[in-house]
């Protein structure tokens, strides 16, 4: 009894069936049973037989409903767990691919890690080899400093013993030709100073030439430019000279100008004047060292 019970209560559709089959036979039952009260004579006589014919095969209709509404959820939920069965199935495959790969991976980091090793021990195999040698270096070096230390300590007492053999001969040497050192270095120092005297005479009037020169040519071309600006009168004649005395700036711009010693008239001597305005700005000296504010030439003109 309690398996029954249990079975219905776990299959619903079951506990269905039972109770519709209950209901039946106890309408069946119910218009079975004779009845001593006989009926009124106003209430009409039912046929009770086709009343539970008709109510039996609605049961049967929907017990029919109910099989098929069954039968549909069992395909669905069969389709259902046929989904399901492929969906685990592909689970399956897919943690079994991701089982494999992360077993590859662990495969390829154990051999990383193998690798990793390796290089480092290496590495530090390198580094004291390194060390070692650079160890060894460093005691070399610093034994060749030592050795370097004292060559030059030695070297330094050897010339020091060489500079007091040299001083020492030297005073002596020194103390013989002190005399004969003194006279021949007068009589240089005399022939030097003649030498530099002649010398200097000698670039003074090579200067002074060249300075003579280089004046004449200032003053000749102050007297070009003068005779340019220059316009005859009338009355001038041929041969006519005077002295002109020129006061200029740095620029070479004329600020004033006096005619003396003129032999001409009025008439040329302010002719001369105005010519040296004209020429303002007078030439400047290839030598700066010749420029004069006042110049003064004889301007004698040849046209």
């Amino acid at each position: 009894m309690r398996a029954l019970l249990k079975e219905i209560f776990q299959n619903p559709l079951a506990m269905l069936y039972a109770i519709l089959v209950h209901v039946v036979l106890g309408a069946v039952l119910f218009v079975s049973l004779e009845w001593t009260d006989a009926p009124t004579p106003a209430q009409p006589r039912v046929d009770i037989v086709k009343a539970v014919v008709v109510d039996e095969s609605r049961i049967l209709a929907e017990l029919e409903k109910l099989k098929k509404a069954e039968a549909q959820k069992k395909k669905q939920e069969n389709a259902k767990q046929r989904k399901l069965d492929k969906k685990a199935k592909e689970a399956e495959r897919k943690r079994k691919r991701e089982e494999k790969r992360l077993a590859k991976l662990r495969k390829e980091r154990e051999a990383e890690k193998k690798h990793q090793k390796k290089l480092q021990k290496k590495r530090k195999a390198e580094e004291k080899r390194l060390a070692a040698e650079r160890t060894k270096k460093k005691k070399e070096l610093n034994r060749l400093q030592a050795e370097q230390a004292a060559l030059e300590q030695q070297r330094a007492a050897e010339e020091q013993k060489l500079a007091e053999v040299a001083a020492q001969l030297k005073k002596e040497e020194q103390q013989r030709k002190s005399a004969e050192t003194l006279r021949r270095k007068r009589e240089l120092e005399a022939a030097m100073r003649a030498e530099i005297a002649a010398e200097q005479a000698h670039r003074n009037t090579e200067n002074e030439k060249r300075l003579n020169s280089l004046r004449g040519r200032y003053i000749a071309d102050i007297q070009n430019k003068v005779e340019r600006n220059w316009i005859r009168p009338p009355s001038a004649k041929q041969g006519l000279s005077c002295k002109v005395a020129v006061k200029q700036i740095p620029g070479g711009e004329v600020i004033n100008v006096t005619v003396t010693q003129c032999q001409g008239d009025e008439v040329f001597r302010r002719s001369v004047e105005t010519a040296v305005y004209k020429a303002s700005p007078l030439p400047r000296p290839s030598d700066p060292g010749l420029f004069d504010r006042e110049i003064v030439f004889t301007f004698r003109p040849r046209k």
